[in-house]
């Protein structure tokens, strides 16, 4: 398990606090993008709106702090970010570029990366707190940091920036790796053959067998024929944090990438678009479409319909039929308890509270600049240093709630 004793922390510890009367600013390498492009193309960046596009006007130029980067394609990514003046962006690069982490030291040399404008979360804080979790518990290997981009000059305000997981798989040795889509099937998928030359149907039906399986086995002989296929330890650790985080985007949220473990096709999870977390509702609430229909026609108009089901079971959402059969089958529920029972024991409120200086400590200096923040004007809800405080500390606060009534809830399963 990776803890949360980066470099960062001991400049936190010995003072950060002191920056609130601005005696003193925290410091960190500034890393700021900058897209060059015709005015016109900027306009149209502004104004456009529900639509996606590349932008590959000649004259294009993306730089990091005056570096030019050698561009291959730069366009616009997401689906709600469309909506707003501050786009998202995947950006691929001929050559691989290094980058810096903020605290931990840590350097990645990235040929592809988002840059996410989180134009929906209005301190922008939810999916780095999410990213923070996962990482501890082996769920986010991807490298994230906050970044600045700007275009022709013109500050657009805080992005995240995370590691392509396109790029990561292969890193890992990896040849296939798929975005999971609704009704139990593959949203998207990229295949490249190395070293191993398994052909490309292999991997898809290794993992469509998965849910092939559920509605005809049962208990530990279902137990033993999804471990051969994924790691269901990391899929269990996901639905432990997806349940304290109140996540509530789900199905198509995570890719799998194939790994050969003892000559036999095994998935591994990455997380992905942490971007609804704290939700009041889980994404199948009220919806006629996305739920799994393997065990039925499953409609939950609201959340009690969704606890009359599962109980007070420390699941989230049951719109995928893998989650609704943890959640159901008792020996595959008792496996999850142990396996949630044994994270928490690792976590603590003040594993918490380290987590959130950290987030502070990267954020901090970009609150202190208004031209940066003042790009929050842009987004669904504009944002204040009065509000990022304010949402830290309430967000702080109930996953320490939320993890209390967890660990009461768990108390007597034995890890």
């Amino acid at each position: 398990m990776r803890c949360f004793s980066y470099i960062g922390v001991a400049l936190i510890c010995l003072g950060i606090h002191s920056c609130y009367k601005e005696e003193l600013l925290p410091v960190h390498e500034e890393m700021v993008f900058e897209l060059e492009v015709s005015p016109e193309m900027q306009e149209f960046i502004y104004t456009s709106r529900d639509s996606s596009y590349v932008i590959d006007e000649p004259g294009t130029k993306l730089t990091l702090n005056q570096e030019t980067l050698d561009l291959d394609e730069i366009k616009t990514r997401g689906h709600n970010a469309l909506n707003y003046r501050r786009k998202s962006y995947t950006v691929h690069l001929n050559q691989s570029v290094t980058l810096s982490g903020i605290n931990n030291g840590e350097t990645r040399q990235l040929s592809r990366f988002k840059l996410l404008a989180m134009a929906m979360d209005y301190t922008y804080i939810e999916e780095r707190i999410g990213f923070g979790l996962l990482e501890q518990y082996d769920l986010m290997p991807l490298f994230y940091r906050y970044v600045e981009l700007r275009i022709n000059g013109s500050s657009q305000g805080i992005y995240l920036l995370v590691e392509d997981p396109e790029e990561y798989y292969r890193k890992q040795g990896s040849e296939y790796i798929l975005r999971r889509g609704y009704y139990n099937g593959i949203e998207d998928s990229r295949y490249k053959p190395s070293l191993y030359q398994i052909p490309r149907d292999s991997y898809e039906s290794r993992f469509l067998s998965l849910y092939e399986a559920l509605p005809t086995l049962h208990g530990e002989e279902l137990y033993e024929f999804l471990i051969q296929r994924v790691d269901l330890e990391q899929y269990f650790r996901k639905m432990g944090l997806d349940y304290l985080l109140k996540n509530g985007d789900y199905t198509d949220e995570v890719f799998f990438y194939a790994l050969i473990d003892q000559d036999q096709i095994r998935f591994r999870i990455i997380p992905w678009d942490y971007d609804d977390l704290f939700s009041s509702n889980p994404h199948e609430v009220g919806r006629t479409w996305g739920t799994g229909h393997l065990f039925g026609d499953r409609y939950y108009p609201t959340r009690q319909d969704i606890l009359d089901e599962i109980g007070t079971r420390p699941i989230f959402s049951i719109e995928d039929d893998l989650d609704y059969i943890i959640a159901m089958d008792p020996y595959l529920y008792h496996r999850y308890q142990e396996c949630l029972a044994a994270m928490l024991q690792d976590l603590d409120a003040e594993d918490l509270d380290m987590l959130f200086e950290l987030v502070r400590f990267e954020l901090l200096p970009y609150y202190y600049r208004p031209e940066i923040i003042s790009q929050s004007g842009f987004d669904q809800q504009e944002t204040s240093y009065k509000l990022w405080e304010q949402n830290m500390e309430e967000k702080k606060n109930l996953l320490k709630n939320r993890l209390i009534t967890m660990k009461e809830e768990l108390n007597d399963i034995q890890p």
